[in-house]
């Protein structure tokens, strides 16, 4: 067996996922190979040190420590300013939505042009087309 081939299959070998012909192979060429014997080693070693980092001591104090986190809010009035918060939310969030909506009509007007641009003066807007007489006879008069 071959150092790389050795080095593929060494984690199903720790986790002894390997065909029993397999596992004699991987196990002779550890006893032979130092370099795979040392990556292996170094393995066993990284799994040991995941093993012992995933555990947790329990902290016997800290329930203790939220529980008098609790009853010192409940006592300090805590739920007083959330009530006064809960009562003037609705009324922040309103006062917010139409100051958007005034400041967007506002930027809306900015894109217009003046006001008096869009004005016809008072000759054009009396003249009726379906009445238009001919040139000729505005001509005689």
């Amino acid at each position: 067996m071959n150092c790389q081939l050795c080095q593929k299959n060494l984690d199903a070998y720790q986790e002894g996922r390997l065909p029993s012909d397999m596992m004699t192979q991987v196990e002779s060429h550890l006893e032979t190979c130092d370099s795979c014997k040392r990556i292996y080693n170094a393995q066993l070693l990284a799994g040991r040190v995941i093993i012992t980092e995933k555990e947790t001591d329990a902290n016997p104090f800290l329930v203790t420590r939220v529980m008098a986190m609790i009853e010192n809010m409940e006592n300090t009035g805590h739920e007083k300013e959330s009530l006064r918060i809960r009562l003037l939310r609705p009324a922040l969030v309103t006062v917010s939505l139409a100051a958007a909506v005034f400041f967007g009509i506002m930027l809306g007007n900015l894109s217009r042009p003046a006001r008096n641009a869009d004005k016809i003066p008072v000759e054009l807007a009396l003249i009726n087309d379906a009445s238009l007489e001919s040139v000729d006879i505005l001509s005689n008069e």
